[in-house]
C-alpha cells in the first residue's frame, strides 16, 4: 500500500471515528435536554455519565485504529493527529445538531431556563455570593448572542477541549515498535 492510501486510511478511520463519537455527543446532548426540560433524573445522569465516557470512547476507537490498521503500532505524534481528527469531526457534527436544536426546536426553552437560573441566584445572594454576578453576567452575555453566535462558541470550545483531550489521550494509546 503506498504513502497515499495509508494517509486517505488514516484520515477515513479518523472520519469515521470522529462520528461515532459525534453521534455520541448529540445522545449526551439529547439527553441533557431531555432531563432538564422533563426534569427526569434518569437523562441527566445519563448525560453526566456519557460526558465521563467521551474521552475513554475516544481512546477506544483509536485503540481498535491501532490494533486494525497500523499493526499494534502507533507514534504519538499520528495518534495526536488522528484523536485530534477525531474530535474535529465530532465537534463539526454536534455543531450541526446545536444549530438545528436552537434553530428550531428551542423555542427560547434554553434562555428562559438560564433567565430562571439567574432569578434564583440573584434571589439568594448569601448562597451563591459573587457565583451570583459572575453567572448573571454571563447570561446577559448569552442572550445578546444569535444562534450562529452560540454554535460557533461550543464548534470552538468543543475542539479546544478535543486539542486539549487530544494530547492525554494519545499518551495512552500510543504504541511504539519495542
Amino acid at each position: 500500500m503506498s504513502t497515499t492510501d495509508n494517509n486517505n486510511t488514516f484520515y477515513q478511520k479518523a472520519m469515521q471515528c470522529g462520528t461515532l463519537l459525534g453521534l455520541l455527543w448529540i445522545t449526551m446532548y439529547a439527553s441533557c435536554v431531555l432531563g432538564l426540560s422533563g426534569g427526569n433524573p434518569f437523562f441527566i445522569i445519563l448525560f453526566i455519565a456519557l460526558n465521563i465516557l467521551s474521552p475513554f470512547y475516544a481512546g477506544y476507537l483509536t485503540t481498535k485504529y491501532r490494533r486494525a490498521f497500523c499493526d499494534n503500532t502507533l507514534t504519538y505524534g499520528k495518534a495526536l493527529i488522528f484523536v485530534f481528527t477525531m474530535y474535529v469531526c465530532a465537534s463539526l457534527l454536534s455543531a450541526v445538531a446545536h444549530f438545528v436544536y436552537f434553530e428550531f426546536l428551542d423555542n427560547g426553552f434554553f434562555m428562559q431556563m438560564l433567565l430562571e437560573m439567574k432569578k434564583i441566584m440573584e434571589g439568594n445572594p448569601q448562597q451563591f455570593k459573587e457565583l451570583s454576578s459572575e453567572f448573571g453576567e454571563a447570561v446577559t452575555q448569552l442572550t445578546s448572542l444569535g444562534t450562529r453566535d452560540i454554535v460557533i462558541n461550543i464548534l470552538l470550545s468543543n475542539i479546544n477541549n478535543g486539542m486539549l483531550l487530544s494530547l492525554i489521550i494519545a499518551l495512552f494509546v500510543k504504541r511504539n515498535n519495542s
